[in-house]
């Protein structure tokens, strides 16, 4: 029986490198509540219900909030979250 071989092009390479990471100040923190908060979040002119799990202010100044809605995750600007 004959030995296995690879193909050349179906080696799998690892990079050596990566590029290096640009670092403009600190990190924005964000705060948590003790609990998800449900809140609702306008997007598209609809309002979808949503737990906010933190907030940070972010590059630009704005305030946000992280926002789950059914395991998807997002920063939202603060002006459209409103409580339920």
């Amino acid at each position: 029986m004959t030995g296995l071989q690879h193909h050349p092009t179906a080696v799998r390479r690892h990079p050596t490198a990566s590029a290096p990471v640009q670092k403009s100040g600190a990190m924005p923190v964000a705060t948590s509540p003790a609990r998800p908060v449900a809140v609702q979040v306008r997007i598209g002119g609809r309002w979808i219900a949503g737990q906010e799990l933190g907030r940070r202010t972010g590059v630009t100044g704005s305030d946000e909030v992280l926002v789950s809605h059914h395991g998807h995750l997002v920063w939202v600007d603060q002006q459209s979250v409103r409580g339920s």
